[in-house]
């Protein structure tokens, strides 16, 4: 009735609502023959049952020879980049997928179908409505230039939320901006990439921003009383711009000169003094450096020229465990680095697992890990995380043979006090500390075969030591994923206490 012919888009909230969906179309389609409204040729036919032919998923095979498919993460790349390709050449009619495909993969329709406007939320345990914005994105699937001159939408919502899509799709709401509560955030971005350096640039930057455009239009909803004359409203948005600036200096994160004209970043700044110095840590004589600022011919660089540079080489000495910067002032730069570097490590180990990305979630939960101990997982000197271990006595337990949590362990109390040339009780002491540790844990892996076409298995964690008590909440993400698709197949945060399941 709707589609005319034309592709079609379905957006379920779940995988399986998802896959149950065209199992459903394509039953009903194939039971109609040859007046399948999903088949327009023979031709078309041909082209799908060849396909299903090399599909690995048996559901998805029976689906695609009636001309209706689904997509989600469950599927291999293979099947995805097949269905992927079917639908776009039209062959394809009908694709059921989840509301990921929202943000991602450019497969436009004529028409789209929002089997239900409302998700379960883990966090919350209950059923919510989707965010604005994500509907948005799948009604503007449907109809995309230069696909299509027209498409259309259906949303199936119950009768008490009928009323929010009503007006979404009239346009009677208007979209404000989001911009004053993070202004601060953004304005700082500008000024650390140089593109706003005095308070003119900052108002300028600010008037560019749909947040003045909203202000002239709807002042009330900001603050601002309606009816300002245009002198008083460039006076509101110096006003803001003055208040943002010194909070970012309050902060310590700019410099500004007292009236605030001139305005520099307080980030990692490099200094001539210490070009050198960088400079013969960053040619690694020793080998000891896992990575070194390189030029384009891929040579180390003899020469340290940018703050980027400087930041890269100070990480790189500081996660070896024995570094040779002894500066002070260094020190504490790299400090605020690594103390920053993790924060953003663990930004980006949320984004790629909300992403999906096998491979950057566990490079990213690693680098925040290596950042937070100041040590690279393969460092000679692990040791150092315990407390009373520093580099020299990390280097004499190294040298008896004690390099790890496990030799420490069973090492003999009274050797440790001989190999580090300290006295009674010292040996216990740092034997002690390993209860400092979060709980040891072990995990079993056990292939429950396949079924239904899936391969399963079976994942246990055992808690194996006790962790101290501690204001510390301790938490394990356990991820498991795909090496060939490098997609993530299942994540789940455990906290101390659940470890054993």
């Amino acid at each position: 009735q709707h589609s005319r012919g034309k592709s079609a888009l379905v957006f379920c909230s779940t995988r399986k609502g998802a896959q149950e969906a065209a199992q459903c179309l394509s039953q009903t389609a194939g039971s109609l023959g040859y007046s399948n409204p999903f088949m327009k040729s023979m031709q078309q036919y041909e082209h799908l049952r060849e396909a299903s032919l090399t599909c690995s998923d048996k559901q998805l095979q029976s689906c695609i020879v009636h001309g209706v498919g689904f997509h989600n993460g469950g599927l291999c790349l293979k099947d995805r980049s097949l269905v992927e390709g079917l639908f776009l050449k039209g062959d394809l009619q009908i694709l059921c997928t989840t509301n990921t495909l929202a943000h991602g993969i450019n497969l436009p329709a004529h028409t789209v179908v929002i089997k239900s406007t409302q998700f379960f939320n883990k966090e919350k345990g209950s059923y919510v409505e989707y965010e604005r914005s994500m509907v948005l994105q799948m009604c503007g699937r449907a109809g995309r230039p230069p696909f299509d001159d027209t498409g259309t939408v259906v949303i199936m919502t119950r009768r008490e939320t009928v009323h929010l899509y009503e007006n979404l799709l009239s346009g009677c709401e208007m979209v404000e901006s989001q911009l004053l509560p993070c202004a601060v955030e953004h304005l700082n971005a500008e000024i650390v990439q140089l593109t706003v350096s005095d308070i003119t640039l900052a108002i300028e930057w600010l008037k560019c921003s749909y947040l003045y455009i909203r202000i002239k239009k709807n002042p009330e909803h900001y603050g601002i009383k309606r009816g300002i004359p245009r002198d008083l409203l460039e006076k509101q948005m110096r006003d803001i711009c003055v208040e943002k600036i010194h909070e970012l200096g309050e902060y310590g994160l700019i410099w500004t000169d007292g009236d605030g004209f001139s305005l520099k970043p307080l980030g990692i700044q490099l200094r001539r003094n210490e070009k050198k110095t960088l400079n013969d840590i960053n040619s690694d004589k020793e080998g000891r450096l896992r990575f070194h600022v390189v030029s384009e011919n891929g040579k180390k660089k003899k020469r340290i020229q940018t703050r980027e540079d400087k930041i890269f080489v100070l990480v790189n000495d500081c996660l070896t465990g024995d570094p040779l910067m002894h500066d002070l002032s260094l020190n504490q730069e790299t400090n605020s680095i690594c103390s920053n570097g993790c924060r953003i490590a663990k930004c980006m180990k949320e984004y790629f697992i909300y992403k999906r990305s096998y491979r950057s979630a566990i490079n990213s939960m690693l680098l925040a890990k290596c950042l937070d101990q100041k040590l690279w997982e393969s460092s000679l000197f692990l040791l150092k995380q315990l407390p009373g271990i520093g580099i020299v006595t990390a280097k004499a337990l190294k040298t008896a043979g004690v390099d790890s949590f496990e030799s420490l362990a069973t090492a003999d109390a009274r050797k440790l006090e001989s190999a580090t040339g300290r006295n009674y009780p010292f040996g216990n002491q740092i034997k002690e500390s390993l209860s400092s540790l979060p709980p040891k844990i072990d995990i079993q892996i056990e292939d429950a075969g396949n079924k239904q076409g899936k391969s399963t298995i079976t994942v246990t964690l055992s808690r194996q030591s006790q962790a101290v008590r501690s204001s510390k909440q301790n938490y394990v993400d356990m991820i498991v994923g795909s090496e060939e698709d490098n997609m993530i197949l299942f994540h789940e945060k455990i906290r101390a206490r659940e470890f054993s399941r």
